[in-house]
């Protein structure tokens, strides 16, 4: 899926979802049974949670979609997630999963076979029952082409599915590889082993929706002002202004105390562009809490990043997370670029440009919201590779530059053109990056330009060098190693016409095996190569930080969900 992310947002991907994860993906016949009660979201209080009240913050945007067969941003996930419910989710502050529709489940020891028991008793917001059929339902609208409003841009994640590239392409009427064989049971059959299906699962697409509903009110039932789900809250109003949700009355969750969940009687979203005034009504108490769900981004507005976190009275409110979102430097391997030779062809000046970059100045620009990276996988990550092989390490050396320059035969120097999207905040690191080169005798010209300009370029093959950024799909390396770096993903994700035979026999592997240790090794044999290859430069790995008020109980931070609504819970009088 063609998702490079724009540049001071995030995608659903950075929100939406593997050692430890992998205890769900079993290769022998397992049962996951996760109990039905959340445990309390008040972390640190001592109290038990109060019920009622209404939350209001502010969002940056207003919101696209509300049809979880196609809302696949940070904008339409943080509140499509409110209103439904998928077979499975994350645990609240890690990459585990566990059951949210499902009660438990089971994988057959060939990796083929998923069969999921529902949790007994679910109604949709409006009081109709939960059946199995409804996945099957939701399945179809994934992968039928012609879905109004809009086709869904998961139905890729899919295909794996027996049966589904035929449903499609319109040469079978069902999808085969799914069934309900009663009203609580659903099975899930694949052609074959997908190690991270279940985060497949977790992602927004097969979220349980009301076909008695939808038969009611037709097309209606998915536009912008519409919605029914099984989730903590319903829709009250959509609008570019406001989004209004309450509290649904059926929800089926419950906290360690017994209570029903959510324990707010409703949610208020402001949609107001300006950030400085967000942050504002932050300080002054009228706005919850700032998150990068709300305000894109790192969660905290730039201009007002330093006046928070350098403020003692308001840093101890700030909460942070290492996000699976990447920035880096991509370089176009083909030989020429319209028409001209490309030096970005050979190794040794991609090589020189890695020894000339210097990520430390980069964190010292971003003032502690990013960390440094060294590879395509983030830190704390699956598969993340600890100690690199020797040639697949770089650190700032400019006499090391210089020399492979030399070597490559640009001893005088040369010129490439550097593409970014345009904004204040990237063109003062692209600058950085710029000085960094032309201490080593390489002139970026820097072009700034808008995203739909930077991703024709980009696609086109005509840019140069470029500066680009990732988001996870789910935790799994081959979110990013197979998207980024496979021959197959030219030009669309893998900008770089990078493509190396023996990578891609190993990613193609790597992607089906069941070996969970195998596939780890595989894929460190894979980032010590594309390293090694000099395929980009790492440049950081993001960090998020929300700014929560005292009064505000319950909220977490996770890599892989949204902002926890139904978990929260207020107080002024407990702070």
């Amino acid at each position: 899926m063609s998702k490079l992310v724009k540049k001071g947002s995030l995608s659903v991907a950075a929100i939406a979802v593997i050692s430890a994860v992998l205890s769900g993906c079993a290769t022998s016949d397992t049962n996951h049974a996760n109990s039905a009660s959340a445990s309390s979201a008040a972390s640190t209080n001592s109290e038990k949670p109060v019920k009622g009240g209404t939350l209001t913050v502010d969002m940056n945007e207003a919101v696209p979609d509300l049809d979880p067969a196609v809302a696949y941003d940070a904008t339409s996930a943080e509140v499509t997630s409110q209103l439904y419910d998928q077979l499975v989710t994350y645990d609240k502050t890690s990459y585990k999963i566990v059951g949210d529709l499902a009660k438990t489940w089971s994988v057959s020891k060939d990796g083929l076979t998923y069969t999921f028991h529902l949790r007994p008793g679910v109604k949709f917001s409006n009081g109709d029952p939960l059946s199995a059929k409804d996945f099957v339902f939701e399945l179809e609208r994934i992968l039928d082409k012609n879905l109004k409003l809009k086709p869904s841009p998961g139905n890729q994640f899919f295909m794996d599915i027996q049966g589904a590239s035929e449903y499609y392409n319109g040469t079978a009427k069902t999808i085969s590889g799914i069934s309900a064989p009663n009203d609580d049971t659903l099975v899930i059959k694949l052609v074959k082993p997908e190690t991270f299906f279940l985060q497949v699962l977790a992602l927004p697409f097969l979220s349980a929706v009301d076909p008695a509903y939808i038969q009611k009110v037709g097309n209606t039932a998915f536009d912008t002002t519409t919605a029914m789900g099984t989730g903590p809250f319903e829709l009250a109003s959509n609008s570019q202004s406001k989004v209004v949700l309450k509290r649904n009355p059926y929800y089926w969750k419950k906290d360690a105390y017994g209570n029903q969940l959510p324990y707010l009687n409703q949610v208020t979203i402001n949609i107001n562009p300006n950030t400085q005034v967000d942050e504002l009504q932050w300080e002054q108490g009228t706005n919850a809490f700032l998150s990068p769900n709300l305000m894109g981004g790192d969660g905290i507005p730039t201009s007002q990043f330093n006046t928070i976190m350098h403020n003692p009275k308001y840093s101890k409110l700030v909460m942070k997370e290492q996000e699976n979102s990447i920035n880096y430097i991509g370089m176009n391997m083909q030989k020429t670029i319209q028409g001209k030779p490309n030096p970005l062809a050979n190794l040794k000046v991609r090589q020189a440009i890695e020894y000339a970059f210097d990520a430390n100045q980069i964190v010292k620009i971003e003032d502690g919201k990013v960390l440094s990276l060294n590879q395509p996988l983030p830190s704390g990550m699956p598969g993340h590779v600890q100690h690199l092989d020797a040639d697949a390490q770089y650190g700032f050396n400019i006499a090391k530059a210089k020399q492979l320059l030399k070597e490559a035969g640009y001893s005088n120097g040369l010129t490439i053109d550097f593409w970014d999207q345009n904004s204040p905040d990237s063109l003062r690191v692209d600058q950085a990056i710029q000085s960094m080169m032309q201490a080593v005798g390489i002139h970026l010209r820097l072009h700034e330009v808008s995203f739909s300009d930077f991703l024709a370029e980009g696609m086109s093959g005509n840019a140069q060098m470029y500066m680009s950024a990732w988001s996870q799909d789910f935790p799994d390396p081959s979110d990013f190693l197979n998207t980024l770096f496979n021959s197959n993903q030219i030009p669309d994700n893998n900008m770089n016409h990078y493509s190396n035979p023996q990578v891609d026999k190993e990613l193609n592997a790597a992607e089906y095996m069941t070996d969970q240790q195998a596939r780890d090794q595989l894929y460190a044999k894979v980032t010590n190569q594309v390293m090694a290859d000099a395929a980009w430069v790492p440049v950081d790995q993001t960090m998020g930080f929300a700014a929560v008020n005292p009064w505000v109980h319950g909220f977490t931070m996770s890599p892989v969900l949204t902002d926890p609504f139904q978990y929260i819970w207020i107080d002024k009088n407990h702070s």
